[in-house]
């Protein structure tokens, strides 16, 4: 697999209100196969982009710098996302 082929998940972090949340942490929390311990940043428009070494359904988490978070779960096909871009909506649960 070349860099080219390898598949990715883009999406954004928004609030409640659909506005992007900058400095987000974006995790894979579960995934088909073991999957490295590192989180990707939003930048100021709240997108990111992580790679996935295999296509199957990956859980994905977001926690903003005031601790909302959000998640969802995203079948990556061999070409990425089967949804296309997604987005993760962060809100303070309890």
């Amino acid at each position: 697999m070349t860099p080219e082929d390898v598949p990715l998940i883009t999406g954004r972090v928004t609030d409640d209100a659909g506005r992007p949340v900058a400095e987000a942490a974006v995790a894979i929390v579960a995934a088909p196969g073991p999957v490295p311990d590192i989180a990707a940043l939003t930048g100021a428009d709240g997108r990111f982009t992580m790679s996935v070494a295999e296509p199957g359904e990956y859980t994905v988490v977001a926690t903003a710098p005031d601790q909302r978070t959000g998640a969802v779960t995203v079948l990556v096909g061999a070409e990425g996302p089967v949804e296309g871009e997604v987005e993760i909506r962060v809100s303070f649960r309890g």
